[in-house]
C-alpha cells in the first residue's frame, strides 16, 4: 500500500509540473513580447520554466506540446478542456502557425528565450520561411517546430499555403533518396532535413493520429518502390511504437532506423528490380547481404548512434529463437512494419500478389517463428481485418472501398460507398448550353462502428473482401478524392 501512495504522489506532482509549464509558457509569451531579453520579467519567468521542465525532460528526454481543435496541450497529462482557458497561450500559436514543437533534453534558457521570440515575431508578421531556420538564426537547439501543415485542406489560414499529406510523403520520400545517396557517397553526410521529415511524422502521428497516413501508399504511383518502401515502414514504425508505449526519443530512433533499414540496397544494381528475371544464387546471396552492407554505411557515420546501425543491419530479425541474438523492441516493431508493407506494396519478386486481408493472415501464422506475436497484436489493431484499400461488400448489398482503420474495433473500418455516389450528368442537347457545373459532393463514408438507432446491433457489416472487377480503377479512384480522404476531419 505504501508503495502505491508513493507512486500516486509522484504521478501527482508531475501532473502539477506540467500545468506550472503551461502556466509559465503563457507568461513567457507575454514577457519576451513586451520586455528586452535581459530584462528581470523575462529572465524570471523564463528560469522559472527552465527549472520545471529540466527534471522533466531528463527523464523522459524531451516534452511535447501539440495543437489541436484550437487547443493546446501538454502531452502525457493535459486533457484539452484543462487546458481551454489559456486563450494568450493558444492565440500564439495559432497566429504563428505552431503545430507542434518538442522540448528536448539539455534545453538552454538561451533556447526557450529565442523559441518564444521567434513565435511572438511570426505572430506579428507571418513568413514565408521556415519556423525551424528561424530558430537555427537565433541559434536556438533542442526545439523543435513541426514544419508540415498535414491537416490544412480546410485551413482558413491566408498565411500559410495548403498541404496536404500527399505532399509530405511526395517530400518524405525525395528527402530520403537525397540522404541515402549522400550516405553512400560521404561518410559524413548531412542528415538534418531526414531528422526534420522523422521529426515532423513522429510529432503528427502522435499528435492528430496515424490512420490517414495508411492511405498514402495507395496513391503514390510515381515514387521509387525502395523509397516509398522505407518511409511505408516508417509510418507503421511511428503507429505501432506509439501504441506500444515507447516514448518520443524512442520513437524518433525507431522510425529513424525504418527509413535507412534497406540503405544497403545501394550496393546491388537497379536493373536486378527492374528486369523481371530469376536471379542466380550468387545475385541472390548479394541481395542477402544488403543488412550488412547497410551496417557498415551507417557505422562509417560519425553522427549516427552506433546502436542505429546495428539495428538497420538485424531489422530481419524480429523473433530470435533461444540461444540466439536477442532482439529487441525495436527490432521486434521494424520487422512486423517491414513484412507487413512488403506484403502490401511490394512486387511479385518478394511476394506473391495476394489480396491485402491474406497478407495479414499470412503475417499472422508466423506468429512466434518468426515475428513477435504481441506486436503482430499490435498491427492488427493499427490496420485492421480489411485494410486500407481493400474492396469490400456489404451486407447491405453496397459496394465500397476501406479508407479507415478503426483501432477500437479491427473488423469495422470506415467504407467509402462509391456505388452511392449520383453519377455525372448527361451532356445537354445540341445548340443548348451546358448548366452551371455544381460544387462537387464529398464521397459517401460510412462507418461501420455506427450502431441502429436501438442500439442493440450495428447498421451495416462486411459480408466479404473481393476482388475489385475488371475495369474498376482502385487507385485512380482514391486519387480522385485524396484531398478530402486524407483530411483528419473524414
Amino acid at each position: 500500500m505504501a508503495r502505491r501512495a508513493r507512486k500516486s504522489r509522484a504521478g501527482l506532482q508531475r501532473w502539477n509540473q506540467m500545468i506550472q509549464a503551461l502556466r509559465l509558457m503563457n507568461f513567457a509569451f507575454t514577457n519576451v513580447r513586451t520586455y528586452p531579453a535581459n530584462h528581470p520579467e523575462v529572465v524570471g519567468v523564463v528560469t522559472k520554466l527552465h527549472e520545471t521542465i529540466t527534471p522533466i525532460c531528463e527523464e523522459q528526454e524531451d516534452i511535447g506540446f501539440g495543437f489541436m481543435d484550437a487547443l493546446l496541450y501538454i502531452e502525457g497529462a493535459m486533457s484539452l478542456e484543462e487546458t481551454a482557458n489559456n486563450q494568450m497561450l493558444v492565440d500564439r500559436f495559432q497566429k504563428a502557425r505552431v503545430k507542434y514543437l518538442t522540448i528536448a533534453k539539455g534545453v538552454r534558457k538561451e533556447d526557450l528565450v529565442g523559441f518564444f521570440q521567434v513565435v511572438n515575431q511570426e505572430s506579428l508578421k507571418p513568413t514565408d520561411e521556415s519556423r525551424n531556420d528561424l530558430l537555427e538564426k537565433q541559434k536556438v537547439e533542442h526545439v523543435h517546430i513541426v514544419e508540415a501543415e498535414l491537416d490544412d485542406t480546410a485551413s482558413k489560414s491566408k498565411a500559410s499555403k495548403k498541404k496536404t499529406l500527399l505532399d509530405w510523403y511526395e517530400k518524405a520520400v525525395t528527402t530520403l533518396g537525397e540522404a541515402q545517396a549522400n550516405l553512400k557517397e560521404h561518410p559524413d553526410a548531412d542528415l538534418k532535413n531526414l531528422y526534420r521529415v522523422v521529426d515532423d511524422m513522429m510529432a503528427t502521428i502522435r499528435n492528430k493520429g496515424f490512420e490517414p497516413f495508411l492511405l498514402l501508399p495507395k496513391l503514390g504511383t510515381t515514387f521509387e518502390p525502395h523509397l516509398a518502401h522505407a518511409v511505408n515502414t516508417g509510418i507503421l514504425c511511428c503507429a505501432l511504437g506509439d501504441m506500444y508505449g515507447l516514448n518520443s526519443g524512442q520513437i524518433n530512433t525507431l522510425c529513424t532506423m525504418a527509413y535507412l533499414h534497406d540503405l544497403g540496397r545501394l550496393i546491388i544494381p537497379p536493373e536486378w528490380a527492374t528486369e523481371h528475371i530469376p536471379l542466380a544464387e550468387e545475385e541472390r546471396a548479394v541481395v542477402r547481404q544488403h543488412g550488412d552492407w547497410g551496417f557498415l554505411l551507417l557505422a562509417r557515420h560519425e553522427g549516427i548512434p552506433p546502436q542505429l546501425a546495428v539495428l538497420a543491419g538485424r531489422h530481419h530479425e524480429g523473433h530470435s529463437p533461444p540461444g540466439s541474438y536477442k532482439s529487441d523492441v525495436f527490432h521486434r516493431i521494424l520487422a512486423v512494419a517491414d513484412a507487413y508493407d512488403l506484403g502490401m506494396h511490394g512486387e511479385t519478386y518478394y511476394w506473391k500478389k495476394s489480396p491485402p486481408d491474406r497478407v495479414l493472415r499470412m503475417l499472422l501464422n508466423r506468429a512466434g517463428s518468426g515475428l513477435d506475436p504481441a506486436v503482430l497484436k499490435l498491427l492488427v489493431n493499427c490496420v485492421g481485418y480489411y485494410p486500407v484499400g481493400s474492396y469490400v461488400e456489404l451486407d447491405d448489398g453496397q459496394f465500397g472501398i476501406v479508407v479507415r482503420p478503426n483501432p477500437g474495433n479491427a473488423g469495422r473500418p470506415r467504407v467509402w460507398l462509391h456505388n452511392a455516389e449520383a453519377p455525372p450528368p448527361p451532356p445537354p442537347p445540341e445548340g443548348q448550353s451546358a448548366p452551371p457545373v455544381p460544387e462537387e459532393p464529398p464521397p459517401v463514408i460510412v462507418d461501420l462502428a455506427e450502431l441502429e438507432e436501438g442500439g442493440l446491433k450495428f447498421k451495416r457489416s462486411v459480408r466479404r473482401s473481393l476482388t475489385p472487377p475488371p475495369g474498376l480503377d482502385l487507385r485512380a479512384l482514391l486519387d480522385q478524392k485524396k484531398e478530402y480522404l486524407l483530411s483528419y476531419s473524414l
